[in-house]
């Protein structure tokens, strides 16, 4: 999975680049997921039913009109939560991850200037978007580069594709490509001398749900 961030101060056009970058790299056939980070409290306050959930240490859903979803997990170690675990847990079938802030954080960046800002000098950064200005064909992408920021982001994210992956707590396990290939063999394998009362093909999407092991036992 890809996880890339797009940063900058506030107001700079954050969000327009996000829905951008967004409808194009699900045009070419990726599978994206979207983040945003923000300062404030996402969680539903303690007097609501979800908010109440949250208290007692349970994650919620609140499912709404017009097929609209919000999970809610209030997590009372929040400094210690990696982006890259959220995006496995929530998002473990996207290829790419698009996040909204996080300019603070270990992640490749493209940071989106604002008018008259300086040159970031920020970890992690690939590419400057500036919607006002001229690309330089190399780091710096105008408003007419989009194609050529999408391109880059595409080859990013094809590198990261591998045909099985396993997250072991919301962790992605570093795999090479012959390993993941040899566990995706081996599991589609083991399935297909099973009765599978779907009728379906384990050519297919396969999900693998583990418990945890319970050393004390």
């Amino acid at each position: 999975m890809n996880v890339i961030a797009v940063s900058g101060c506030k107001d700079s056009g954050k969000s327009t680049l996000c829905r951008v970058l967004i409808s194009a790299l699900s045009e070419l056939g990726f599978s994206v997921g979207y983040i945003k980070r923000t300062q404030e409290f996402a969680a539903s306050p303690p007097d609501t039913d979800s908010g109440a959930a949250n208290e007692l240490g349970v994650s919620s859903l609140l499912w709404g009109s017009g097929g609209s979803l919000r999970h809610e997990t209030l997590c009372r170690n929040a400094g210690e939560i990696d982006v890259r675990d959220l995006a496995g847990r929530y998002f473990p079938n996207a290829d790419v991850v698009i996040l909204e802030g996080g300019k603070d954080l270990q992640l490749p960046k493209i940071w989106v200037m604002k008018e008259n800002e300086s040159f970031p000098e920020r970890a992690g950064v690939f590419a400057v978007y500036d919607r006002r200005g001229r690309g330089d064909g190399s780091l710096v992408y105008g408003a007419g580069d989009i194609d050529r920021l999408v391109s880059v982001i595409a080859d990013m994210t094809r590198r990261c594709d591998l045909p099985a992956r396993v997250y072991i707590d919301g962790h992605e396990l570093p795999m090479k490509d012959f390993v993941a290939s040899f566990l995706a063999g081996g599991v589609r394998g083991m399935l297909e001398t099973l009765k599978n009362p779907s009728g379906r093909s384990v050519s297919g999407e396969i999900r693998l749900y583990l418990k945890a092991v319970d050393d004390k036992k």
